[in-house]
């Protein structure tokens, strides 16, 4: 009897070791862009360790500092953007043209033609003929208004999903180690989208395209600013301070949705990379968006 559990044993280990040592091949082969069903190039964030979280005194609370090794995965390049998620929509609709529960996902631009929603901020998407379409011009900007559910189901619709606030970190530092921003320490100047006012949600949002300003090291656009991105994770004050050192996934339940990176409305300060906030996740929010990430294809994944 002794025997045979030796033997069981011995066999799971080697198979786990055959799993491991396949599973850190695909990594080591993944070519450094893939293009997902949504035609969105992403950039590979190769595996290993990093310091997340700072110790600056007005975030340590929250943001306790812990080394943390993620994964390989890749990263969408931009931001997901109007005409993206236009198609989306028109892929998830049904007969009729329209998504069920649309208006509990995102705000659209005839949606401020509602008494309901008159004072509300629209991204430019907008419905007619049946279809969802982007305003012309806009297709390329970032879409924004939208819950977490909405960027969940589209990034699993992509084939992808929400990235975990650790695989946003770390593909935001873009190989700058312990930087107060993505680029480095200093506050930023040209190329970054923040502290603007949107005065009339009868005018556009103050944003530009998704491929704006200059990449970080990973080849990804504005990872500060331009609009605050869902992770996967939920919220926890006191997560950093347990969080298991290998590919955190965040608690398993929460009230509130991680949010990263600040956005158009912000002041500089709020741009760190270590900065953390959080949302309701059924928030209509115009100050948010999203981008998704996806596993290495024969990797471990996240987990």
């Amino acid at each position: 009897m002794r025997y045979g559990k030796t033997l069981i044993t011995t066999c799971c280990l080697l198979i786990a070791t055959v799993i491991f040592a396949h599973a850190k091949a695909c990594a080591e082969d993944a070519p450094s862009t893939f293009m997902a069903k949504d035609d969105v190039m992403m950039k590979l964030i190769p595996a290993g360790a990093f310091m997340m979280g700072t110790d600056e005194p007005d975030l340590v609370e929250i943001t306790t500092p812990h080394k943390v090794y993620v994964n390989a995965f890749y990263m969408d390049e931009h931001l997901v953007t109007n005409s993206q998620f236009a198609r989306f929509l028109n892929e998830s609709a049904g007969k009729n043209g329209q998504v069920k529960d649309r208006k509990q996902w995102i705000v659209i631009r005839e949606d401020i033609e509602d008494e309901e929603r008159e004072e509300w901020w629209p991204t430019e998407i907008t419905h007619e003929r049946g279809k969802y379409i982007a305003y012309e011009g806009f297709e390329d900007y970032p879409v924004i208004t939208v819950v977490w559910l909405a960027a969940d189901k589209y990034c699993k619709w992509a084939g992808k999903r929400l990235p975990t606030e650790a695989e946003w970190e770390k593909a935001a530092r873009g190989k700058i180690k312990e930087a107060r921003f993505v680029w480095g320490n200093s506050l930023p100047t040209e190329g970054v989208v923040y502290n603007r006012k949107w005065d009339s949600n009868e005018d556009p949002p103050p944003l530009f395209k998704a491929t704006y300003g200059m990449p970080n090291g990973y080849g990804l656009f504005n990872m500060a600013g331009m609009v605050w991105e869902w992770c996967a994770d939920w919220f926890a004050h006191d997560y950093y301070e347990n969080s298991p050192s290998k590919n955190p996934q965040g608690p398993e339940t929460g009230y509130f949705k991680i949010l990263r990176g600040g956005s158009w409305f912000n002041a500089a300060n709020v741009l760190r990379v270590g900065l953390r906030n959080f949302i309701d996740p059924g928030a209509l929010d115009e100050t948010t968006g999203f981008r998704c990430a996806m596993d290495i294809p024969g990797g471990t994944g996240a987990k």
